[in-house]
């Protein structure tokens, strides 16, 4: 459990480090079709730690939590981090396509 306003910011600070790492490694992931089930695994542990992060948050002090918010610009972070889910989850479709369609054609 938190004692303070001090230890929940650690926290958020290393939950948003481990977002800012899994961002990058869904990045190279999903330039690899062989690593699908491990975007998945990545995307999910995103959505983890975006609940940690939001719980986190919610347990500041009001003056520390409208500061902490104002500095970490939460909406962008969110932003970011659903565009790279739509761009991850299309770039995967395509994939399976180009997958699905070289196998009919080597059946030919």
């Amino acid at each position: 459990m938190f004692h303070s306003n001090e230890d929940i910011l650690e926290d958020i600070d290393s939950t948003l480090d481990q977002l800012t790492i899994n961002a990058e490694a869904l990045k190279e992931a999903k330039m690899n079709h062989f690593f699908t089930h491990e975007v998945k695994a990545l995307e999910k542990t995103q959505e983890s730690l975006l609940a940690r992060l939001m719980h986190r948050q919610s347990l500041l002090v009001p003056d520390k939590k409208k500061k902490m918010l104002d500095s970490i610009k939460k909406e962008s972070i969110l932003k970011k981090i659903a565009d790279d889910s739509k761009s991850l989850a299309r770039e995967i479709q395509r994939r399976q396509k180009r997958a699905k369609w070289r196998k009919a054609s080597s059946k030919s």
